[in-house]
C-alpha cells in the first residue's frame, strides 16, 4: 500500500497542477482520465514541483533527445529497474524494451535476476556496465572499456545519467511503496 494518499486535480497547488498536465499531456497518457491521479515516481515527485520539473528536463533530454538508441536506453532502465526491483519501472520498460528490439529472452533473464546471452556487443556492454555500476558503485576497466568501444565518451555519459534516473525512480517508488498501474502485471510477484 502506497505511502502517500493520491493527488487529485482539485487539491492541488498551481505548480503541482501544471506539473500534473505536463505529464497527462504525455502521449502514453492520453488515454488516462483527465482527473486521475499520477501514477509512478510522478505520484511522489509532484509534491515537489520545482524538482519534479528538473528531473522531467533531463528524462525528456535522455529519453528524447539523448545519444542512447531507445534498445539501449530501455535495456539499462530495466537492468536498473530490476537490481531495485521497483516493479513499475520493469513493468513499463519491460514490454518497450522488446518493443525497442531487445529480445523477450533477455528482458526475462533480467526479471529472473539472471545474467543473459547476448548476440549483439552492444547490448553486452550496456547491460555489464549498467549492472556493475548499479551494484558496485564504479565499472571495472574492462567493463568501461567495452561500453566506451561500443557508445563512445558522450554516450556513455548519458547512460551514466540514465542510471541516475532510474536509480531516483527506483528509489522514489520503494520508498513510498507506490504500486503498480491499475491493470499492469506485476513483474516480480514474489515482492511484498
Amino acid at each position: 500500500m502506497s505511502r502517500l494518499k493520491p493527488l487529485h486535480p482539485k487539491d492541488m497547488t498551481p505548480t503541482q497542477r501544471s506539473y500534473y498536465d505536463s505529464i497527462m499531456n504525455r502521449p502514453n497518457n492520453q488515454a488516462m482520465p483527465k482527473d486521475a491521479p499520477l501514477t509512478g515516481p510522478f505520484h511522489a515527485w509532484q509534491r515537489s514541483p520545482a524538482f519534479a520539473e528538473k528531473l522531467a528536463v533531463l528524462e525528456q533530454y535522455i529519453r528524447k533527445d539523448g545519444l542512447l538508441e531507445p534498445r539501449l536506453l530501455e535495456l539499462a532502465t530495466i537492468v536498473v529497474g530490476r537490481i531495485w526491483s521497483a516493479e513499475i519501472v520493469f513493468g513499463s520498460h519491460g514490454p518497450a524494451a522488446v518493443a525497442a528490439g531487445i529480445h523477450s529472452d533477455i528482458v526475462e533473464a533480467i526479471r529472473r535476476r539472471e545474467t543473459p546471452a547476448f548476440e549483439k556487443a552492444d547490448e553486452a556492454a550496456v547491460y555489464h556496465f549498467t549492472h556493475q555500476l548499479t551494484t558496485e558503485y564504479e565499472v571495472d576497466d574492462a567493463t568501461y572499456q567495452a561500453a566506451l568501444d561500443v557508445l563512445g565518451e558522450a554516450a556513455l555519459v548519458e547512460l551514466i545519467g540514465l542510471a541516475g534516473l532510474y536509480v531516483t525512480a527506483s528509489m522514489t517508488l520503494n520508498t513510498f511503496r507506490i504500486p503498480v498501474r491499475p491493470g499492469m502485471e506485476r513483474p516480480y510477484p514474489d515482492k511484498a
